[in-house]
């Protein structure tokens, strides 16, 4: 599965790539133009607008399934205030 850019210039060729292809599908649409092909636009653009929300749904989801887990850094916290209180350290 592809995974969303994280970083600007990524977002950026993404929305480049975007606005290269549409007008491509666009034409590809208008030539072959009849209900069926604008149908068939319309569910595939409804079906890319619905696996966006679910993957932002899964995605925040699993942030939230995170907070309060077990992280490295607890375990150097807990490490250095168990030698701070070593009276022998």
């Amino acid at each position: 599965m592809a995974h969303w850019p994280k970083t600007v210039s990524g977002n950026l060729l993404i929305f480049a790539f975007t606005l290269a292809v549409a007008p491509l599908a666009v034409a590809a649409a208008v030539a072959l133009s009849g209900p069926l092909v604008w149908a068939l636009l319309v569910i595939v653009a409804l079906v890319i607008v619905g696996m966006v929300i679910w993957r932002r749904r899964v995605d925040a989801a699993r942030e939230r399934a995170w907070v309060g887990s077990f992280s490295f850094g607890d375990v150097v916290r807990r490490r250095h205030a168990k030698e701070a209180l070593d009276p022998i350290g």
